[in-house]
Order: C-alpha cells, then sequence, then structure tokens
C-alpha cells in the first residue's frame, strides 16, 4: 500500500514546497516594486527607505521537500531548487536588483531575513542583502 502511494505523496511533498517559495519570490518582487514606486533612490551605504522580507525555507518532512533560494544580482532573477529537482528562475522585468557581495544564496531551514533598499548609482536599483 505504501508504494502505491508514495508518488502522490512525493508530489504533494514537491507542489506543496513549490507554491510556498512562489510566494516567498512573490514578497521579494512586490518589495523591490514598492521601493521603486514609493521611495526615492539614495547613494550607496547611505541610510535610506527599505523593504524586510522574513521567511523560513521549508524543512524536509512528511510534508514538504528540502530547498534553497537565490538571488542574482546580475540577471535580475530569484531562483530556487527542489531537492533532486531543476532551477526554477523568476527574472523580475523592470527592476534592476543588485547584490553587492555577489549572489546570495539561502539554505537551510532556520528563520531568514533579506534587506532591500532603493540606490542611486549608474541608474537607480535596488540592493539585496541579507539582514
Amino acid at each position: 500500500l505504501l508504494a502505491a502511494v508514495s508518488p502522490a505523496v512525493d508530489e504533494g511533498r514537491e507542489a506543496r514546497t513549490a507554491i510556498h517559495l512562489d510566494r516567498v519570490v512573490d514578497r521579494i518582487d512586490r518589495a523591490a516594486r514598492s521601493l521603486r514606486a514609493h521611495e526615492d533612490p539614495t547613494r550607496p551605504r547611505v541610510a535610506s527607505a527599505r523593504r524586510i522580507v522574513r521567511f523560513r525555507l521549508p524543512q524536509r518532512s512528511w510534508t514538504a521537500v528540502g530547498a534553497s533560494l537565490w538571488i542574482d544580482g546580475a540577471d535580475d532573477a530569484i531562483g530556487y531548487r527542489l531537492d533532486g529537482h531543476r532551477t526554477r528562475r523568476t527574472r523580475l522585468r523592470g527592476v534592476d536588483l543588485r547584490t553587492p557581495d555577489g549572489r546570495v544564496d539561502v539554505d537551510g531551514s532556520s528563520r531568514h531575513r533579506l534587506v532591500l533598499s532603493l540606490v542611486r548609482s549608474d541608474g537607480v536599483g535596488v540592493v539585496v542583502a541579507r539582514g
């Protein structure tokens, strides 16, 4: 009986985790767009308006698969990878993401915090850093 339902359980775990991560990507996207729409940019490393996105990656369990998330300023993209699967990537059109310290990688099931701020340097961009 367990062998018969295992594929369905695995598919449900993957779908549930992907939905959760899609929501995290959406929250980061909305925070970046909110900064662009409502705040004034400042010079880099100057205190400015910011948005904080807090989230937790799902922990491997009967209801979720392990996952990792990344933000790449070079490609203006946010992506995630479910254990054992291909990377899913979302390019934020119209948002210049910047990750000054290189790609931001998030993994592990602890709480995570990203700080987004709007800067003016070679145009206007949204800086993403760990908080």
